[in-house]
């Protein structure tokens, strides 16, 4: 049995320490309350590029994405990632979270693994970006299709709409997966839906965890970078989060989170898994190696 957190927060707008900051408040809130495993959604650090989802000039998107590029974080130089480490190993936490990750002149939709002993254990490349998310994202890769254990407990997870990809979520089916984690920048018609399916496909206990944007901690920043009233409040579509757990029945057992920030916890029994793969284990004996991998 772990206990988990499920942390729905808005970020300090395109400012990756203050997010940062922001984050550590609640992780050691979610540590106090017990918990073992500790998450939040999509590239929270330093935000979700909310902004693309509007037409204004060329120019405008190249200025954005420059900021956003600085507030971005390298993994093997960010001291951000060194204190995110040493705050895992200090509580004795295991962390799975969205951040923005720099590469050359890209950037990348990570999801972030790190150990409980302080460890970077893997990072999630999204494969890819979804719709206009391809302005800013770059394509990833297959490197982070992997689950992690805690306490036995092996969990994997994917960022955003690569939830409903089915060989993605294959890949880490068949790596015995108990705990799925599926991070998103923030809505509930996104998480209700494919929360369930996943953790009835996987007989897995399933977290969907959001960010939140509301109408303040977007425009106005923008509008200051681009000295230019161009994001009037009407036209700003909040993300509302919508975070909740799931168990491998498809019974919702806490959440959803909505309009509002805040921690979520559930207490994960992996044999509740286990006794729902009795008649159905698409990792086991359900798979049929011996025919499904052929052409």
């Amino acid at each position: 049995m772990i206990k988990i957190a499920c942390i729905q927060i808005a970020p300090v707008f395109l400012n990756a320490q203050k997010t940062w900051e922001k984050l550590i408040d609640y992780i050691r809130e979610a540590h106090s309350n017990g918990a073992e495993l500790v998450t939040w959604g999509e590239t929270l650090i330093p935000c979700y590029p909310v902004w693309i989802w509007w037409n204004f000039p060329y120019t405008h998107q190249k200025t954005i994405y420059g900021k956003y590029w600085e507030e971005a974080i390298k993994l093997n130089e960010s001291q951000i990632i060194k204190e995110m480490k040493s705050l895992a190993k200090e509580l004795g936490v295991m962390m799975m979270g969205g951040i923005a990750e720099k590469y050359g002149g890209s950037i990348y939709c990570c999801l972030l693994t790190i150990s409980k002993e302080g460890e970077i254990l893997g990072r999630h490349r999204k494969v890819k970006p979804t719709y206009r998310e391809r302005l800013v994202w770059a394509d990833g890769d297959g490197l982070g299709l992997k689950t992690y254990s805690l306490k036995d407990v092996k969990i994997g997870g994917l960022n955003c709409y690569e939830n409903w990809l089915p060989l993605a979520r294959a890949r880490l089916h068949l790596q015995e997966e108990t705990l799925h984690v599926a991070v998103w920048p923030g809505n509930l018609v996104d998480t209700q839906g494919v929360t369930r399916f996943i953790a009835l496909e996987g007989r897995s206990w399933v977290i969907s965890i959001s960010g939140l944007y509301r109408y303040s901690d977007a425009f106005q920043y923008l509008n200051e970078i681009l000295n230019e009233d161009i994001f009037p409040t009407k036209k700003i579509v909040k993300k509302q989060g919508g975070s909740m757990v799931v168990d491998p029945k498809g019974k919702v057992v806490t959440g959803p989170l909505v309009d509002e920030e805040g921690i979520i916890y559930a207490d994960i029994d992996p044999i509740v898994a286990i006794e729902e793969r009795f008649n159905f284990d698409i990792s086991g004996h359900y798979s049929r190696f011996d025919i499904f991998n052929k052409p």
